[in-house]
């Protein structure tokens, strides 16, 4: 696939698994260049864009050989929300759709080939909230924390590491003050 077709933009929110090379753009986007293998993006499906979703971006992915993708309807139940698709037989190939699989703990999700990973909708539903879109690693039985869950462990991790250096700070001073209190013990 062309340099050009691997580089593609994500609205907020969308979910690129911590580690994926990716980007701020404006603010409103995040560019996300995928591995040569797989481009799998989820397109969040609303009634506005029900058509082009559907059928009119597969068509051109198709063209372009993307090896895969997903749909996630946010309006329906979850084990209808999310669909998977993988290219058979390369450019001008078709589309056949991915399995899903229920993991424990009950999440619903579809295998990504090249992430070793499952996308899942995950959460309560509401309109148009593909936030609630997840990636579980199977490995570890576990979901991976979504950009801002790991800005605010960060943020948590910044703040225990400040209150640390200042304890850390009084107890030198606190030391050295009764270094000084013992030499001037000593001296007399």
């Amino acid at each position: 696939m062309a340099e050009a077709m691997r580089e593609t933009r994500l609205p907020v929110g969308a979910p690129v698994p911590a580690g994926m090379p990716g980007r701020a753009v404006s603010g409103a986007a995040l560019r996300w260049t995928a591995g040569p293998d797989e481009l799998r993006l989820p397109e969040v499906v609303s009634p506005s864009t029900r058509r082009r979703d559907e059928k009119e971006k597969p068509f051109t992915y198709v063209k372009i050989g993307v090896p895969g993708f997903f749909l996630y309807h946010p309006e329906r139940e979850p084990e209808s929300a999310l669909l998977g698709f993988k290219l058979c037989g390369g450019r001008g190939g078709k589309y056949e759709p991915l399995p899903t699989k229920r993991l424990p703990g009950g999440a619903i999700g579809i295998r990504s080939e090249v992430l070793g990973l499952y996308l899942c909708p995950r959460g309560p539903r509401s309109r148009l909230r593909h936030t609630s879109l997840r990636w579980h690693n199977p490995a570890a039985g576990e979901f991976l924390p979504t950009s801002i869950e790991l800005a605010r462990s960060k943020r948590r991790a910044e703040a225990r590491a400040e209150a640390l250096a200042a304890r850390a700070a009084a107890a030198e001073a606190k030391l050295a003050e009764l270094q000084a209190l013992v030499e001037k013990t000593q001296r007399g």
